[in-house]
């Protein structure tokens, strides 16, 4: 399990744990869809939840579901430019390119039943 974060990445979270800490919350990486571009992740402030893994990285401690650590052998967080902000974008070592939406993806088979009908 790999967890690399970037100076600026640190920084931030560092900023954010100091005021979430306080009120006990801790960051949480979590799975927030799976597409056909790959597996998409958001970190957010919360209580532990029972199958969370703490992880150090950049002596910062992050929680993460134990299935998602194997499923993606761990994170690269990095900052990016968003429109106008910065945010703090989350990249799986190992991606997955899982759809799990029905009708609106080109690959999903609900998509290429229709497509052979036509």
């Amino acid at each position: 399990m790999q967890i690399d974060i970037t100076d600026q990445a640190r920084n931030y979270l560092s900023r954010k744990m100091d005021f979430f800490l306080a009120r006990k919350r801790v960051p949480r990486i979590v799975l927030a869809e799976r597409s056909c571009h790959g597996a998409n992740f958001r970190l957010f402030f919360e209580s532990v939840h029972d199958d969370d893994q703490m992880v150090e990285a950049a002596g910062l401690r992050l929680y993460i579901p134990q299935e998602l650590l194997a499923e993606f052998s761990g994170f690269s967080l990095t900052m990016e430019q968003f429109f106008l902000n910065r945010r703090l974008k989350i990249t799986p070592i190992k991606q997955s390119y899982q759809c799990d939406c029905t009708a609106k993806c080109p690959n999903s088979a609900a998509a290429k039943a229709d497509n052979k009908d036509k």
